[in-house]
Protein backbone atom coordinates (compact mmCIF):
# COMPACT_ATOMS: atom_id res chain seq x y z
CA UNK A 1 0.00 0.00 0.00
CA UNK A 2 3.04 2.12 1.02
CA UNK A 3 4.44 1.74 -2.53
CA UNK A 4 1.03 2.59 -4.51
CA UNK A 5 0.80 5.67 -2.72
CA UNK A 6 4.51 6.49 -3.01
CA UNK A 7 3.69 6.14 -7.05
CA UNK A 8 3.75 9.66 -8.49
CA UNK A 9 2.09 10.21 -11.13
CA UNK A 10 2.44 13.68 -11.95
CA UNK A 11 6.10 13.00 -11.87
CA UNK A 12 5.95 10.24 -14.22
CA UNK A 13 3.56 12.67 -16.55
CA UNK A 14 6.30 15.11 -16.21
CA UNK A 15 8.85 12.57 -17.30
CA UNK A 16 7.36 11.32 -20.18
CA UNK A 17 7.06 14.37 -21.90
CA UNK A 18 10.59 15.47 -21.15
CA UNK A 19 11.21 12.15 -23.19
CA UNK A 20 9.14 12.82 -26.00
CA UNK A 21 10.37 16.15 -25.97
CA UNK A 22 13.97 14.33 -26.16
CA UNK A 23 13.25 11.75 -28.89
CA UNK A 24 11.87 15.05 -30.84
CA UNK A 25 15.46 16.52 -30.47
CA UNK A 26 17.15 13.43 -31.23
CA UNK A 27 15.13 12.77 -34.87
CA UNK A 28 16.30 16.45 -35.58
CA UNK A 29 19.41 15.73 -35.20
CA UNK A 30 19.25 12.06 -37.07
CA UNK A 31 17.58 14.03 -39.98
CA UNK A 32 20.46 16.54 -40.05
CA UNK A 33 23.13 13.43 -39.76
CA UNK A 34 20.92 11.53 -42.75
CA UNK A 35 21.40 15.47 -44.59
CA UNK A 36 24.70 15.79 -44.32
CA UNK A 37 25.35 12.15 -45.74
CA UNK A 38 25.38 13.65 -49.35
CA UNK A 39 28.05 16.51 -49.00
CA UNK A 40 26.18 18.81 -51.07
CA UNK A 41 27.04 16.56 -54.26
CA UNK A 42 30.21 18.36 -53.89
CA UNK A 43 32.08 14.36 -53.40
CA UNK A 44 32.06 11.23 -55.50
CA UNK A 45 33.57 8.45 -55.71
CA UNK A 46 34.16 4.99 -53.50
CA UNK A 47 35.37 6.98 -50.16
CA UNK A 48 32.32 9.06 -51.00
CA UNK A 49 30.00 6.13 -50.57
CA UNK A 50 31.43 4.41 -47.84
CA UNK A 51 31.29 8.12 -46.11
CA UNK A 52 27.57 7.80 -46.82
CA UNK A 53 26.95 4.96 -45.42
CA UNK A 54 28.55 5.35 -42.16
CA UNK A 55 26.23 8.58 -41.81
CA UNK A 56 23.34 6.69 -42.71
CA UNK A 57 23.99 4.55 -39.93
CA UNK A 58 24.63 7.06 -37.29
CA UNK A 59 21.17 8.50 -38.40
CA UNK A 60 19.76 4.97 -38.24
CA UNK A 61 21.20 4.48 -34.91
CA UNK A 62 20.15 8.14 -33.66
CA UNK A 63 16.61 7.45 -34.71
CA UNK A 64 16.42 4.19 -32.92
CA UNK A 65 17.49 6.03 -29.57
CA UNK A 66 14.95 8.63 -30.87
CA UNK A 67 12.12 5.58 -30.82
CA UNK A 68 13.46 4.24 -27.34
CA UNK A 69 12.67 7.65 -25.66
CA UNK A 70 9.32 7.36 -27.61
CA UNK A 71 8.20 4.01 -26.51
CA UNK A 72 9.39 4.66 -22.55
CA UNK A 73 7.28 8.12 -22.80
CA UNK A 74 4.31 6.59 -24.33
CA UNK A 75 4.56 3.62 -21.63
CA UNK A 76 4.52 6.27 -18.85
CA UNK A 77 1.26 7.96 -20.80
CA UNK A 78 -0.47 4.60 -20.60
CA UNK A 79 0.19 4.56 -16.74
CA UNK A 80 -0.46 7.86 -15.60
CA UNK A 81 -4.43 7.81 -15.99
CA UNK A 82 -4.90 4.97 -14.22
CA UNK A 83 -2.06 5.30 -12.14
CA UNK A 84 -4.56 8.48 -10.96
CA UNK A 85 -7.64 6.35 -10.78
CA UNK A 86 -5.63 3.90 -8.69
CA UNK A 87 -5.10 6.79 -5.95
CA UNK A 88 -8.20 8.03 -6.67
CA UNK A 89 -9.63 4.40 -5.05
CA UNK A 90 -6.91 4.45 -2.25
CA UNK A 91 -8.24 7.87 -1.38
CA UNK A 92 -11.43 6.76 -1.11
CA UNK A 93 -10.68 3.62 1.28
CA UNK A 94 -8.85 5.30 3.50
CA UNK A 95 -11.51 7.97 4.10
CA UNK A 96 -13.69 5.16 4.56
CA UNK A 97 -11.52 3.90 7.23
CA UNK A 98 -10.73 7.11 8.57
CA UNK A 99 -14.21 7.58 9.26
CA UNK A 100 -15.08 4.42 11.06
CA UNK A 101 -11.57 5.15 13.38
CA UNK A 102 -9.16 2.73 11.73
CA UNK A 103 -5.90 2.83 9.61
CA UNK A 104 -6.84 1.20 6.13
CA UNK A 105 -4.53 -1.29 6.53
CA UNK A 106 -6.17 -2.60 9.67
CA UNK A 107 -9.33 -2.12 9.04
CA UNK A 108 -11.05 -5.87 8.00
CA UNK A 109 -14.19 -4.82 7.06
CA UNK A 110 -12.04 -2.94 4.04
CA UNK A 111 -9.40 -5.38 3.54
CA UNK A 112 -11.29 -7.31 0.57
CA UNK A 113 -11.46 -3.61 -1.23
CA UNK A 114 -7.88 -3.25 -0.44
CA UNK A 115 -6.62 -6.73 -1.41
CA UNK A 116 -8.40 -6.05 -4.95
CA UNK A 117 -7.03 -2.35 -5.22
CA UNK A 118 -3.03 -3.67 -4.89
CA UNK A 119 -3.26 -6.52 -6.69
CA UNK A 120 -4.85 -3.91 -9.48
CA UNK A 121 -1.58 -1.96 -8.37
CA UNK A 122 0.38 -4.95 -9.35
CA UNK A 123 -0.88 -6.00 -12.64
CA UNK A 124 -0.72 -2.16 -13.87
CA UNK A 125 3.25 -2.79 -12.49
CA UNK A 126 3.38 -5.75 -14.79
CA UNK A 127 1.84 -4.74 -17.78
CA UNK A 128 4.16 -1.30 -18.07
CA UNK A 129 7.25 -4.08 -17.99
CA UNK A 130 5.34 -6.13 -20.67
CA UNK A 131 4.34 -3.00 -22.69
CA UNK A 132 8.13 -2.04 -23.16
CA UNK A 133 9.07 -5.63 -23.40
CA UNK A 134 6.97 -6.35 -26.18
CA UNK A 135 7.65 -3.12 -27.90
CA UNK A 136 11.89 -3.54 -27.50
CA UNK A 137 11.25 -7.29 -29.50
CA UNK A 138 9.33 -5.50 -32.61
CA UNK A 139 11.49 -5.23 -35.09
CA UNK A 140 11.83 -2.00 -36.85
CA UNK A 141 10.68 -3.31 -40.03
CA UNK A 142 7.28 -4.86 -38.57
CA UNK A 143 4.29 -1.73 -38.08
CA UNK A 144 1.05 -2.27 -37.07
CA UNK A 145 -1.62 0.20 -38.03
CA UNK A 146 -0.07 2.78 -35.26
CA UNK A 147 2.76 2.63 -36.27
CA UNK A 148 2.19 3.65 -39.31
CA UNK A 149 0.36 6.38 -38.43
CA UNK A 150 3.33 7.57 -36.66
CA UNK A 151 5.49 7.06 -39.35
CA UNK A 152 3.61 9.26 -41.94
CA UNK A 153 3.67 12.00 -39.61
CA UNK A 154 7.09 13.82 -39.80
CA UNK A 155 9.34 14.59 -36.64
CA UNK A 156 11.66 17.45 -36.42
CA UNK A 157 12.64 19.50 -33.75
CA UNK A 158 10.67 22.36 -35.35
CA UNK A 159 7.24 20.56 -35.14
CA UNK A 160 6.30 20.33 -31.87
CA UNK A 161 2.69 18.57 -30.72
CA UNK A 162 0.46 21.00 -29.13
CA UNK A 163 0.35 20.16 -25.23
CA UNK A 164 -2.44 17.87 -24.53
CA UNK A 165 -5.13 19.19 -21.85
CA UNK A 166 -4.75 18.55 -17.85
CA UNK A 167 -7.04 15.08 -17.49
CA UNK A 168 -8.86 17.08 -14.58
CA UNK A 169 -9.49 19.55 -17.60
CA UNK A 170 -13.61 20.70 -17.89
CA UNK A 171 -14.72 18.88 -21.11
CA UNK A 172 -15.99 22.81 -22.41
CA UNK A 173 -12.13 23.45 -21.96
CA UNK A 174 -11.37 20.39 -23.86
CA UNK A 175 -13.44 21.34 -26.88
CA UNK A 176 -12.44 24.98 -26.62
CA UNK A 177 -8.60 23.91 -26.69
CA UNK A 178 -9.05 21.08 -29.83
CA UNK A 179 -11.28 23.64 -31.47
CA UNK A 180 -8.06 25.80 -31.86
CA UNK A 181 -6.03 23.04 -33.14
CA UNK A 182 -5.82 22.58 -37.18
CA UNK A 183 -6.25 19.17 -39.04
CA UNK A 184 -2.48 18.15 -39.16
CA UNK A 185 -2.13 18.79 -35.14
CA UNK A 186 -5.41 16.83 -34.17
CA UNK A 187 -4.23 13.78 -36.59
CA UNK A 188 -0.43 13.93 -34.72
CA UNK A 189 -2.26 14.30 -31.84
CA UNK A 190 -4.78 11.17 -32.59
CA UNK A 191 -1.38 9.33 -33.71
CA UNK A 192 1.15 10.09 -30.67
CA UNK A 193 -1.14 9.66 -27.72
CA UNK A 194 -4.25 8.03 -28.56
CA UNK A 195 -4.68 6.93 -24.89
CA UNK A 196 -5.21 10.25 -23.72
CA UNK A 197 -7.30 11.45 -26.82
CA UNK A 198 -9.81 8.42 -26.61
CA UNK A 199 -10.22 9.17 -23.19
CA UNK A 200 -10.95 13.23 -23.36
CA UNK A 201 -14.22 14.30 -22.66
CA UNK A 202 -15.11 17.10 -25.00
CA UNK A 203 -13.83 15.67 -28.16
CA UNK A 204 -15.64 15.17 -31.37
CA UNK A 205 -17.01 11.21 -31.33
CA UNK A 206 -15.37 10.61 -34.39
CA UNK A 207 -12.09 11.58 -32.96
CA UNK A 208 -12.16 9.65 -29.97
CA UNK A 209 -13.02 6.80 -31.97
CA UNK A 210 -10.45 6.56 -34.44
CA UNK A 211 -7.86 6.66 -31.02
CA UNK A 212 -9.33 4.36 -29.08
CA UNK A 213 -9.25 1.57 -32.68
CA UNK A 214 -5.91 2.26 -32.41
CA UNK A 215 -5.53 0.80 -29.10
CA UNK A 216 -7.04 -2.51 -29.66
CA UNK A 217 -4.33 -4.34 -31.24
CA UNK A 218 -1.56 -2.71 -28.71
CA UNK A 219 -3.85 -3.27 -25.78
CA UNK A 220 -4.58 -7.22 -26.97
CA UNK A 221 -0.74 -7.30 -27.17
CA UNK A 222 0.08 -5.99 -23.95
CA UNK A 223 -2.65 -7.98 -22.16
CA UNK A 224 -1.57 -11.22 -24.04
CA UNK A 225 2.15 -10.60 -22.94
CA UNK A 226 1.24 -10.26 -19.40
CA UNK A 227 -1.53 -13.63 -19.54
CA UNK A 228 1.68 -15.40 -20.83
CA UNK A 229 3.96 -14.04 -18.26
CA UNK A 230 1.32 -15.04 -14.96
CA UNK A 231 1.01 -18.43 -16.07
CA UNK A 232 4.38 -18.73 -16.14
CA UNK A 233 4.50 -17.72 -12.54
CA UNK A 234 1.59 -19.83 -11.77
CA UNK A 235 3.66 -22.83 -13.17
CA UNK A 236 6.75 -22.26 -12.00
CA UNK A 237 4.73 -22.19 -8.78
CA UNK A 238 3.86 -26.05 -9.24
CA UNK A 239 7.62 -27.27 -9.81
CA UNK A 240 9.30 -26.79 -6.57
CA UNK A 241 11.64 -24.22 -4.78
CA UNK A 242 14.23 -24.25 -6.54
CA UNK A 243 12.45 -22.50 -9.85
CA UNK A 244 10.49 -20.41 -7.87
CA UNK A 245 13.15 -18.74 -6.25
CA UNK A 246 15.25 -18.06 -9.38
CA UNK A 247 12.05 -16.53 -10.69
CA UNK A 248 11.46 -14.49 -8.04
CA UNK A 249 7.93 -14.88 -7.62
CA UNK A 250 7.71 -16.57 -3.87
CA UNK A 251 4.25 -15.87 -2.18
CA UNK A 252 2.66 -14.57 -5.03
CA UNK A 253 0.72 -17.38 -5.61
CA UNK A 254 -2.72 -15.79 -4.80
CA UNK A 255 -2.21 -12.31 -6.67
CA UNK A 256 -0.81 -14.31 -9.79
CA UNK A 257 -3.95 -16.56 -10.05
CA UNK A 258 -6.34 -13.52 -9.77
CA UNK A 259 -4.44 -11.37 -11.95
CA UNK A 260 -4.66 -14.06 -14.78
CA UNK A 261 -8.20 -14.26 -14.44
CA UNK A 262 -8.45 -10.40 -14.26
CA UNK A 263 -6.04 -10.17 -17.68
CA UNK A 264 -8.30 -13.09 -19.32
CA UNK A 265 -11.59 -11.53 -18.40
CA UNK A 266 -10.02 -8.30 -20.16
CA UNK A 267 -9.04 -9.98 -23.38
CA UNK A 268 -12.59 -11.38 -23.70
CA UNK A 269 -14.16 -7.38 -23.63
CA UNK A 270 -12.01 -6.76 -26.20
CA UNK A 271 -13.42 -10.30 -28.32
CA UNK A 272 -16.49 -8.37 -27.17
CA UNK A 273 -15.64 -4.96 -28.58
CA UNK A 274 -14.22 -6.40 -31.72
CA UNK A 275 -17.75 -8.05 -32.45
CA UNK A 276 -19.48 -5.57 -31.50
CA UNK A 277 -17.71 -2.69 -34.23
CA UNK A 278 -17.84 -5.51 -36.54
CA UNK A 279 -21.20 -4.69 -37.16
CA UNK A 280 -20.48 -1.54 -38.94
CA UNK A 281 -21.80 1.96 -37.49
CA UNK A 282 -20.09 2.25 -35.00
CA UNK A 283 -18.31 4.45 -32.45
CA UNK A 284 -15.29 3.27 -29.98
CA UNK A 285 -16.02 6.36 -27.50
CA UNK A 286 -14.27 5.08 -24.51
CA UNK A 287 -12.13 2.19 -23.57
CA UNK A 288 -10.12 1.79 -20.05
CA UNK A 289 -8.58 -1.18 -18.67
CA UNK A 290 -7.62 0.03 -15.77
CA UNK A 291 -9.83 -1.22 -13.36
CA UNK A 292 -10.97 -4.70 -12.17
CA UNK A 293 -12.90 -4.98 -15.12
CA UNK A 294 -12.74 -3.55 -18.51
CA UNK A 295 -15.07 -0.72 -19.67
CA UNK A 296 -15.88 0.51 -22.78
CA UNK A 297 -18.81 2.60 -24.27
CA UNK A 298 -20.00 2.02 -27.70
CA UNK A 299 -22.24 3.83 -29.88
CA UNK A 300 -24.58 3.28 -32.70
CA UNK A 301 -24.98 6.14 -35.09
CA UNK A 302 -23.24 9.48 -35.32
CA UNK A 303 -22.97 10.60 -31.85
CA UNK A 304 -21.16 14.12 -33.83
CA UNK A 305 -24.66 14.66 -35.52
CA UNK A 306 -27.32 13.15 -34.82
CA UNK A 307 -30.11 15.31 -33.41
CA UNK A 308 -31.53 12.30 -31.00
CA UNK A 309 -29.22 10.99 -28.74
CA UNK A 310 -29.96 8.09 -26.21
CA UNK A 311 -27.27 6.69 -23.63
CA UNK A 312 -28.06 3.47 -21.86
CA UNK A 313 -26.65 2.96 -18.09
CA UNK A 314 -26.99 -1.04 -17.65
CA UNK A 315 -26.84 -2.11 -13.90
CA UNK A 316 -25.52 -4.61 -11.76
CA UNK A 317 -23.64 -7.64 -12.74
CA UNK A 318 -23.02 -6.40 -16.49
CA UNK A 319 -19.40 -6.87 -17.79
CA UNK A 320 -18.00 -5.67 -21.34
CA UNK A 321 -17.00 -9.28 -22.16
CA UNK A 322 -20.97 -10.46 -20.76
CA UNK A 323 -23.01 -8.31 -21.75
CA UNK A 324 -21.81 -5.24 -24.63
CA UNK A 325 -22.94 -7.42 -27.91
CA UNK A 326 -26.45 -8.05 -26.10
CA UNK A 327 -26.85 -4.30 -25.06
CA UNK A 328 -25.75 -3.14 -28.55
CA UNK A 329 -28.45 -5.51 -30.23
CA UNK A 330 -31.22 -3.88 -27.74
CA UNK A 331 -29.84 -0.18 -28.63
CA UNK A 332 -29.63 -0.81 -32.07
CA UNK A 333 -33.20 -1.46 -32.21
CA UNK A 334 -34.16 1.29 -29.47
CA UNK A 335 -32.41 3.60 -32.07
CA UNK A 336 -34.10 1.97 -34.52
CA UNK A 337 -37.72 2.21 -32.92
CA UNK A 338 -36.65 6.09 -31.97
CA UNK A 339 -36.41 6.52 -35.87
CA UNK A 340 -39.42 5.22 -36.40
CA UNK A 341 -41.51 7.25 -34.19
CA UNK A 342 -39.78 10.32 -35.89
CA UNK A 343 -40.20 9.12 -39.46
CA UNK A 344 -43.68 8.96 -38.32
CA UNK A 345 -43.91 12.31 -37.15
CA UNK A 346 -42.24 13.91 -39.58
CA UNK A 347 -44.49 14.25 -42.89
CA UNK A 348 -47.27 16.58 -40.61
CA UNK A 349 -45.03 17.50 -37.96
CA UNK A 350 -42.20 18.75 -40.11
CA UNK A 351 -39.56 17.41 -37.66
CA UNK A 352 -36.05 17.43 -40.11
CA UNK A 353 -32.37 17.37 -38.72
CA UNK A 354 -30.08 19.83 -39.48
CA UNK A 355 -29.52 18.67 -43.10
CA UNK A 356 -32.72 18.68 -44.15
CA UNK A 357 -33.19 14.48 -44.22
CA UNK A 358 -35.09 12.65 -41.74
CA UNK A 359 -34.13 13.27 -38.02
CA UNK A 360 -31.22 11.19 -37.33
CA UNK A 361 -30.77 8.98 -33.85
CA UNK A 362 -27.63 8.12 -31.78
CA UNK A 363 -27.90 5.85 -29.24
CA UNK A 364 -24.97 4.60 -26.72
CA UNK A 365 -24.00 1.58 -24.46
CA UNK A 366 -22.12 3.34 -21.74
CA UNK A 367 -20.10 0.56 -19.87
CA UNK A 368 -17.39 3.07 -18.40
CA UNK A 369 -17.81 2.11 -14.65
CA UNK A 370 -17.26 -0.30 -12.55
CA UNK A 371 -20.72 -2.35 -11.80
CA UNK A 372 -20.83 -3.83 -8.98
CA UNK A 373 -21.87 -7.91 -8.44
CA UNK A 374 -23.39 -9.46 -6.46
CA UNK A 375 -21.42 -12.15 -3.71
CA UNK A 376 -20.91 -12.72 -0.17
CA UNK A 377 -19.41 -10.35 2.26
CA UNK A 378 -19.98 -7.14 -0.24
CA UNK A 379 -22.24 -5.51 1.91
CA UNK A 380 -20.23 -2.48 2.18
CA UNK A 381 -17.76 -2.44 -0.60
CA UNK A 382 -17.59 -0.78 -3.83
CA UNK A 383 -18.67 -4.42 -5.57
CA UNK A 384 -21.74 -4.43 -3.67
CA UNK A 385 -25.23 -3.50 -5.49
CA UNK A 386 -26.67 -2.79 -1.60
CA UNK A 387 -24.44 0.14 -1.49
CA UNK A 388 -23.99 3.56 -3.07
CA UNK A 389 -20.25 3.86 -3.68
CA UNK A 390 -20.44 2.38 -6.88
CA UNK A 391 -22.75 4.77 -8.02
CA UNK A 392 -21.36 7.70 -6.93
CA UNK A 393 -17.66 6.68 -8.34
CA UNK A 394 -19.40 6.27 -11.63
CA UNK A 395 -21.74 9.22 -11.25
CA UNK A 396 -18.27 12.00 -12.30
CA UNK A 397 -17.87 10.12 -15.27
CA UNK A 398 -20.99 9.78 -16.82
CA UNK A 399 -20.93 13.35 -16.11
CA UNK A 400 -17.64 14.26 -17.66
CA UNK A 401 -19.37 11.56 -20.95
CA UNK A 402 -22.72 13.84 -21.22
CA UNK A 403 -21.19 17.18 -20.51
CA UNK A 404 -18.22 16.18 -23.24
CA UNK A 405 -20.88 15.12 -25.85
CA UNK A 406 -22.60 18.53 -25.13
CA UNK A 407 -19.32 20.68 -25.30
CA UNK A 408 -18.55 18.87 -28.82
CA UNK A 409 -21.18 19.68 -30.40
CA UNK A 410 -21.77 23.55 -31.96
CA UNK A 411 -25.63 22.76 -32.08
CA UNK A 412 -28.10 21.08 -29.20
CA UNK A 413 -28.99 17.93 -29.40
CA UNK A 414 -31.62 15.89 -27.88
CA UNK A 415 -29.78 14.01 -25.33
CA UNK A 416 -32.03 11.23 -23.03
CA UNK A 417 -30.84 9.06 -20.18
CA UNK A 418 -31.83 5.54 -19.91
CA UNK A 419 -30.60 3.97 -16.58
CA UNK A 420 -31.77 0.53 -15.66
CA UNK A 421 -31.36 -1.30 -12.69
CA UNK A 422 -28.59 0.10 -10.70
CA UNK A 423 -27.77 2.06 -13.85
CA UNK A 424 -30.77 4.34 -12.91
CA UNK A 425 -28.83 4.94 -9.49
CA UNK A 426 -26.21 5.97 -11.52
CA UNK A 427 -27.85 8.13 -13.88
CA UNK A 428 -29.81 9.86 -11.12
CA UNK A 429 -26.74 11.18 -9.64
CA UNK A 430 -25.01 12.42 -12.39
CA UNK A 431 -28.55 14.53 -13.41
CA UNK A 432 -27.76 16.17 -10.07
CA UNK A 433 -24.24 17.80 -11.27
CA UNK A 434 -24.48 17.68 -15.20
CA UNK A 435 -27.52 19.88 -17.39
CA UNK A 436 -27.01 18.87 -20.78
CA UNK A 437 -29.74 15.92 -20.48
CA UNK A 438 -33.08 17.13 -21.87
CA UNK A 439 -35.17 13.94 -20.62
CA UNK A 440 -34.38 10.86 -18.46
CA UNK A 441 -35.99 7.19 -18.70
CA UNK A 442 -35.54 4.87 -14.78
CA UNK A 443 -36.08 1.16 -15.84
CA UNK A 444 -36.63 -1.17 -13.01
CA UNK A 445 -35.14 1.66 -11.07
CA UNK A 446 -34.17 0.48 -7.29
CA UNK A 447 -34.08 4.03 -6.37
CA UNK A 448 -33.09 7.28 -8.44
CA UNK A 449 -30.41 8.49 -6.01
CA UNK A 450 -33.03 10.75 -4.58
CA UNK A 451 -36.42 11.66 -3.20
CA UNK A 452 -36.64 15.00 -4.66
CA UNK A 453 -37.23 14.69 -8.83
CA UNK A 454 -36.53 18.38 -9.07
CA UNK A 455 -32.96 17.64 -7.36
CA UNK A 456 -32.72 16.00 -11.48
CA UNK A 457 -31.45 19.10 -13.53
CA UNK A 458 -34.00 18.50 -16.66
CA UNK A 459 -36.80 20.25 -17.42
CA UNK A 460 -39.63 19.39 -15.40
CA UNK A 461 -42.06 16.58 -16.90
CA UNK A 462 -39.11 15.03 -18.27
CA UNK A 463 -38.13 11.97 -15.91
CA UNK A 464 -40.10 8.40 -17.00
CA UNK A 465 -40.26 5.52 -15.02
CA UNK A 466 -41.11 2.40 -16.24
CA UNK A 467 -41.94 -0.97 -14.00
CA UNK A 468 -42.77 -4.22 -15.05
CA UNK A 469 -44.85 -6.78 -13.23
CA UNK A 470 -42.97 -8.93 -10.92
CA UNK A 471 -39.87 -6.84 -10.84
CA UNK A 472 -38.54 -7.11 -7.46
CA UNK A 473 -35.40 -5.20 -7.87
CA UNK A 474 -37.67 -2.45 -8.62
CA UNK A 475 -39.49 -2.41 -5.62
CA UNK A 476 -36.07 -2.08 -3.09
CA UNK A 477 -36.39 1.50 -2.87
CA UNK A 478 -32.90 1.46 -1.46
CA UNK A 479 -31.42 4.63 -2.86
CA UNK A 480 -33.80 7.37 -2.39
CA UNK A 481 -36.76 5.64 -1.86
CA UNK A 482 -39.47 3.22 -4.34
CA UNK A 483 -39.39 5.98 -7.34
CA UNK A 484 -43.24 4.35 -7.75
CA UNK A 485 -44.10 6.36 -5.52
CA UNK A 486 -42.08 9.51 -6.00
CA UNK A 487 -44.10 12.92 -7.74
CA UNK A 488 -42.82 13.89 -10.75
CA UNK A 489 -41.84 11.07 -12.33
CA UNK A 490 -44.64 10.05 -15.81
CA UNK A 491 -45.01 6.58 -16.10
CA UNK A 492 -44.56 4.13 -18.72
CA UNK A 493 -46.63 0.72 -19.98
CA UNK A 494 -45.00 -1.87 -19.55
CA UNK A 495 -47.73 -4.28 -20.09
CA UNK A 496 -49.42 -5.43 -23.35
CA UNK A 497 -50.15 -2.78 -25.83
CA UNK A 498 -50.58 -1.39 -29.33
CA UNK A 499 -48.80 1.44 -31.05
CA UNK A 500 -50.35 4.53 -32.39
CA UNK A 501 -50.98 2.90 -35.55
CA UNK A 502 -52.91 -0.17 -33.80
CA UNK A 503 -49.84 -2.54 -33.74
CA UNK A 504 -49.57 -5.15 -31.37
CA UNK A 505 -46.97 -4.73 -28.30
CA UNK A 506 -45.77 -7.46 -26.16
CA UNK A 507 -45.83 -6.92 -22.14
CA UNK A 508 -43.00 -8.03 -20.04
CA UNK A 509 -42.81 -9.17 -16.86
CA UNK A 510 -39.79 -9.41 -13.93
CA UNK A 511 -36.45 -7.59 -14.61
CA UNK A 512 -34.37 -7.95 -17.56
CA UNK A 513 -36.40 -7.59 -20.81
CA UNK A 514 -37.45 -3.80 -21.01
CA UNK A 515 -35.46 -3.66 -23.85
CA UNK A 516 -36.61 -5.93 -25.86
CA UNK A 517 -37.90 -4.86 -29.48
CA UNK A 518 -41.36 -5.29 -29.76
CA UNK A 519 -42.40 -4.68 -26.13
CA UNK A 520 -44.77 -2.04 -24.92
CA UNK A 521 -42.07 -0.96 -22.38
CA UNK A 522 -39.23 -0.58 -25.59
CA UNK A 523 -41.64 1.12 -27.77
CA UNK A 524 -42.31 3.74 -25.05
CA UNK A 525 -39.10 4.29 -24.03
CA UNK A 526 -38.19 5.05 -27.98
CA UNK A 527 -40.67 7.60 -27.22
CA UNK A 528 -39.09 9.76 -24.94
CA UNK A 529 -35.55 9.40 -27.03
CA UNK A 530 -38.08 10.55 -29.97
CA UNK A 531 -39.24 12.96 -27.94
CA UNK A 532 -42.53 12.14 -28.86
CA UNK A 533 -43.23 10.61 -25.67
CA UNK A 534 -46.71 11.75 -25.09
CA UNK A 535 -48.19 11.03 -28.85
CA UNK A 536 -47.25 7.09 -28.24
CA UNK A 537 -48.98 7.09 -25.48
CA UNK A 538 -52.34 4.69 -25.31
Amino acid sequence: MDDLAGWDPDALESMATELAACADAVDAVAGDVVRSASFGDAWSGAAHEEARSVFSSYGRDLAAQAEAYRQVSACARFVVPRLRALHAELGELQVRAAARGFPLDADELLAASLRSLLVRAEGLDREAAARLSAESELPATILGEQDRLHTAIPRSGSTTLPALPDPAAEPVQVAQWWNGLDDTARTALVAEHPERIGALDGLPAAARDLANRALLDDERRRLESVATQLRAELDAMFLGGTVIDRLGVTGLFTDADAGLEQTVRKIEALDAIDATLAHGDRQLLALDLSGREAMAAVAVGDVDTADHLAVFVPGAGSTVQGNLQGYDTQVAALRDSARLHLTGDSARLHLTDHTGGDPSVAAVTWLNYQAPHWGWGLAFTERSPVSDLAARIAAPRLVDFLDGIAASRPDDPRITTVGHSYGAVVSGLALRETGAVDAAVFVGAPGIGTGDVTDLRIPPGSAYLVEAECDIVADVGTFGGDPSFLDGLTHLPAGPGTTAAGAPLAGITGHSSYLTPGTSSSHHIAGVVAGTAERSMP
